[in-house]
């Protein structure tokens, strides 16, 4: 390997290895099993138990602090198994070949983020070895001596190449970002559709791959990537928020625009799927504007509050609407309202008790 350092950016050469250490099983069985004893750790901070609670600005940061310290761990469980299959066939650097434990990889993880943030942050690895700072002295430990070669130490490891590693997914990571900051803000109407609903919805309105489908309020976009799944190209929506406007572009659904129920009807969707906001009564208005934007032979499901007869005249004649409609439901409901097990909401994202059912309209 060659190494060229010019006003400090390397340049290396990672061609046949020279001059390495003999194999030793030893040491890769012992990296080995340091490797596999960080999976119970990693999988409680890539999914912590606290990203499942109802989400409050606190646990929000909670559980987004916990998700990095995971992927920091899963870094160096990389490394560890790389490092494990080089003493294996002796084929590891000898820049690495001191390495025998975690803590001696943890000083690299912080020097692989740091180039990540940019420049002003890698100062610190150079006044490190200037000032003695702690940094330097853990890699001296493994005969690390400059910040010239720390840096390349970072890039051998790199160049071990482990595909069990998680790439960054900045896009993912900002919607989920977008998300969750919705729901701890209390966006006004906003609770996920879970995931059994949405597939039940699916399931009704019979989606196919040729349909042009509108959710007239993407919100986060669940019933947006659930018709994706299915194959469905022709995906349209709306949403008010401007958070969830930028979650739904980055997912790939830009919103036709803002406030659906000021949109001129334009009949030519095959299907829509629909979690209307349902605070005074939003959802009636929101269901029958829908209704106009279903082309002929269009199917129109959507997700509304479980009511009982009412003497509210609003209520009532929206009732009496969706009975003229018509279409066959289940005996325990009438004509076209198809009931949700009981508590369906409190399994979203964000807690809601209310009892709901659905829907199915035909044009």
């Amino acid at each position: 390997m060659t190494i060229s350092n010019i006003d400090r950016q390397l340049t290396l050469d990672f061609s046949t290895p020279a001059n390495c250490p003999p194999p030793n099983p030893q040491l890769a069985d012992k990296l080995q099993k340091l490797a596999a004893a960080m999976d119970t750790a990693i999988s409680s901070k890539l999914s912590p138990s606290i990203g499942q609670q109802n989400i409050t600005a606190r646990r929000s940061r909670i559980a987004s602090s916990m998700r990095e310290d995971g992927q920091r761990l899963q870094l160096i469980q990389s490394w560890l198994i790389g490092l494990a299959a080089r003493h294996r066939d002796g084929t590891c650097p000898t820049q690495l070949s001191k390495i025998s434990n975690r803590s001696h990889l943890e000083p690299f993880a912080s020097i692989f983020h740091w180039q990540r943030e940019g420049a002003k942050s890698l100062e610190y690895l150079y006044t490190g070895f200037d000032r003695g700072h702690e940094i330097a002295q853990r890699l001296e430990a493994v005969s690390i001596h400059s910040a010239s070669a720390a840096l390349v130490a970072v890039e051998l490891l790199e160049s071990l190449g482990n595909p069990t590693v998680r790439q960054p997914d900045p896009i993912g990571e900002r919607v989920d970002e977008l998300r969750r900051k919705a729901i701890y803000q209390q966006v006004p109407d906003f609770y996920p559709t879970p995931g059994a609903i949405v597939a039940r919805m699916l399931q009704l309105a019979n989606v196919q791959p040729q349909h042009h489908c509108l959710d007239p309020e993407g919100g986060a976009g669940d019933i947006c990537l659930a018709l994706r799944d299915l194959g469905i190209k022709h995906i349209d929506c709306f949403e008010l928020n401007n958070g969830l406007v930028e979650a739904l572009t980055l997912l790939g659904f830009p919103p036709l625009g803002r406030d659906f129920l000021t949109a001129t009807p334009r009949p030519i969707y095959d299907r829509i799927l629909m979690n209307p906001p349902f605070g005074k009564d939003a959802h009636i208005e929101h269901v029958c504007h829908a209704y106009d934007w279903l082309a002929p032979g269009g199917e129109l499901v959507a997700v509304l509050p479980l009511e009982h007869p009412s003497r509210v005249k609003k209520r009532r004649q929206f009732s009496e609407w969706l009975d003229e409609l018509g279409a066959v439901g289940e005996a325990s409901l009438k004509g076209n309202r198809y009931s949700n097990p009981p508590k369906s909401f409190t399994s979203s994202d964000r807690y809601c008790a209310v009892e709901t059912h659905l829907i199915h309209l035909c044009r």
